[in-house]
């Protein structure tokens, strides 16, 4: 009995500091999948001026499937975290500088039934939602300049 007992408490204290951890494991990393993909034929990107405005000139709506399929492909499946919410809204803060968009993905021109929502932000941070909260929830693990230049590249713009 005092064997059972024993092992159960160094069982309980082994999954105590198990869960006690950082947090830098990669088990609160995971793969974002953008669901339907197939689904969405229209993709509106708008971003601001140098005055942190929006404007027609900084907002663009791509009705060509396969440009909007081949932006999916770059930004699908890149790795994400959910981010601390504080980090998060320090970070947020960028999408009123120029360089930084907000991508929307669409079933239908006027963006009203099936939609998807990206953050594209300047320094190569992107942003997803969670499809089930409709929620900006997760966030790429690093940075991905390249992602945003190649996504600014098939989408040809330049604001």
């Amino acid at each position: 009995m005092r064997l059972l007992k024993a092992s159960l408490l160094v069982i309980v204290l082994i999954i105590g500091l198990v869960g006690c951890g950082k947090g830098d494991s990669k088990a609160n990393t995971r793969e974002i999948i953008i669901p339907k993909t197939e689904f969405y034929q229209y993709l509106y990107i708008q971003s601001v001026n140098d005055k942190g405005v929006s404007t027609k000139e900084t907002s663009k709506l791509i009705q060509d499937p396969a440009v909007v399929q081949d932006y999916i492909r770059t930004v699908n499946r890149s790795v994400v975290m959910v981010p601390k919410s504080e980090k998060q809204a320090e970070v947020v803060k960028q999408l009123d500088k120029k360089g930084s968009y907000i991508v929307a993905l669409g079933d239908t021109k006027e963006m009203n039934k099936l939609t998807y929502k990206i953050y594209m932000l300047k320094d190569g941070t992107i942003f997803f939602q969670d499809t089930m909260k409709k929620e900006m929830m997760y966030m790429t693990v690093k940075k991905e300049p390249k992602k945003l230049e190649k996504a600014k590249e098939i989408l040809d713009i330049n604001f």
